[in-house]
């Protein structure tokens, strides 16, 4: 061979010493990542209090129901709807139901009429309805 090569055995080159071996891999520790709180979590945790005032945030009409739940509910279940800003009373605790938050609320109607009912706290996709 033209590289000299042909004249070296394996037993050349392990003779040549200690090998080379790679440094021991030591794992980094990874830093815990601290939740961020965002509104709505906060809001989900309960910060609403009875007599709180709060709006519909949303830019549609939502509905304030009988009995907490969305789910499988006859129509007479929706006793009211509050348009979009329409102001709420916070007037009782919350509950869960149909994997929301709903909040007995108090709302006047247009028409003067005083309505208690629930009002979920966000939509099934995340959507904040009620805020501050």
């Amino acid at each position: 061979m033209a590289t000299g090569l042909s004249r070296l055995s394996l037993s050349d080159l392990q003779a040549g010493g200690r090998a080379w071996t790679p440094p021991p891999v030591t794992p980094t520790p990874e830093a815990a990542e601290t939740p961020i709180i965002e509104e709505s979590q906060e809001v989900a945790s309960g910060l609403f209090q009875p007599g709180e005032q709060l709006r519909n945030a949303t830019s549609s009409v939502v509905n304030v129901r009988a009995t907490p739940g969305y789910l499988s509910k006859p129509g007479g279940d929706i006793i009211a709807q509050v348009p979009p800003g329409g102001s709420v009373e916070i007037v009782g605790d919350r509950a869960s139901a149909d994997n929301l938050t709903w909040w007995l609320i108090r709302y006047r109607a247009a028409d003067g009429a005083v309505i208690e009912g629930w009002m979920a706290q966000a939509t099934a996709s995340g959507v904040q309805i009620l805020a501050r």
